[in-house]
């Protein structure tokens, strides 16, 4: 059975094969080991476009990812921090022009450089001080002129602390001022009111100053710190305690209310105006002997009788002229007064600054500044 089989085969084989060598070279049909050859090259194909759109989708996946963190980890960062150095320089920029009008244009010019800045760097290279500085100072310069009163004099608001300033003293300050100050400066007219205001010696200057001196006023406060304890409960009495300290820690604050104000006119309380003293001359001469004398004037006692016309006017108007100012002058060469004298001054002051004044009358104090100090003072370099 096998041996038929297998001749079968065989003679199939050849029949086949006698077939295909009587037919024609373009009629023979492929041979099966060709056809194999074209479908390995077929699938080789498939499997280069696949490979080839891996490596891309691969690469678009890479890109993807490179760009997101390219974004947050530097791109995104640099972006805050320009927009941070952005937001400082316009912050710098409206805090020196503030609400200035006139000068809007610079203002906006120099907002346009900020925006446009693509680095840090660029904003940097910004300089707002150096390029609002003469704008400002020349402002400023220009009001001082058109405000002026009839004593020429201009009222410099330096942080919402007024100051009555000479022409001269307003410039000189203008063109030595840094942009910082000038920024927060304001020129306005002088309106002021004279006021009357009562201290002791160590406000008033220690009682060294005088009609038309300039004197700045400033106040003090004394900060106090509360502290409250916790709660303490006592089961037996049944009661709850609160327990509250007060903890003075001299926390001083100093305030400037006004400055450039005038003295126009100053009593020192009639405490100081009683003289009693008593010397001795002794003589030497044959008896030996010695003279001794007692003095006693209330000078409220001569004023009230020269004011009766008990007195003669020429008599007494070299002694009691100044006499207060006189007396405080020998206290001071003499380095020994009365401390315990009050004064009442009356000061020009810029009218807004009234209500602080009175308000801290217990509080203000009198300073005398150098640049426009008394005679007597001298200040050695």
């Amino acid at each position: 059975m096998k041996s038929d089989k297998i001749k079968n085969k065989i003679q199939k084989s050849l029949n086949e094969l006698r077939k295909y060598l009587e037919t024609d070279d373009n009629n023979k049909p492929s041979l099966h080991k060709k056809h194999n050859f074209n479908t390995f090259k077929k699938d080789t194909n498939d499997e280069k476009e696949e490979l080839i759109t891996g490596i891309v989708v691969v690469a678009v996946i890479l890109i993807i990812l490179f760009s997101t963190c390219y974004y947050f980890l530097v791109f995104s960062p640099q972006m805050q921090q320009l927009q941070e150095h952005k937001t400082e320089k316009t912050n710098q920029l409206n805090s020196i022009f503030k609400d200035d009008l006139a000068n809007e244009a610079t203002r906006q010019a120099l907002q346009s450089r900020i925006d446009s800045a693509s680095n840090i760097e660029e904003v940097e290279q910004i300089d707002v001080e150096s390029a609002a500085y003469p704008v400002i100072k020349n402002k400023l310069l220009t009001e001082i002129e058109e405000m002026k009163d009839k004593y020429k004099r201009v009222d410099v608001v330096i942080n919402n602390a007024s100051t009555i300033m000479s022409l001269d003293n307003a410039t000189k300050f203008i063109e030595t001022a840094p942009i910082d100050e000038l920024a927060n400066t304001e020129i306005r007219k002088v309106d002021t009111v004279i006021v009357p205001v009562t201290i002791n010696r160590k406000q008033a200057a220690s009682g060294l100053i005088s009609e038309n001196d300039i004197v700045d006023i400033y106040t003090t406060q004394s900060m106090m710190k509360t502290e409250t304890n916790e709660n303490t409960t006592t089961n037996d009495t049944n009661t709850t305690e609160d327990n509250t300290t007060t903890v003075d820690e001299n926390n001083n604050t100093t305030t400037k209310i006004a400055g450039g104000s005038q003295v126009i006119s100053i009593l020192r309380s009639k405490d100081a105006g009683e003289i009693d003293s008593n010397y001795e001359v002794n003589k030497n001469n044959t008896n030996n002997t010695t003279k001794s004398e007692d003095i006693n004037v209330n000078i409220e006692e001569v004023l009230k009788s020269k004011s009766a016309g008990v007195y003669d006017e020429k008599e007494y108007n070299l002694l009691l002229e100044k006499y207060g100012m006189r007396l405080a002058n020998y206290e001071r060469t003499s380095n020994i007064g009365d401390l315990e004298c009050q004064y009442i001054i009356m000061l020009e002051v810029p009218r807004d600054s009234v209500d602080m004044i009175l308000s801290n009358m217990d509080n203000i104090i009198l300073t005398i500044p150098t640049y426009n100090a008394p005679d007597w003072v001298k200040i050695k370099q």
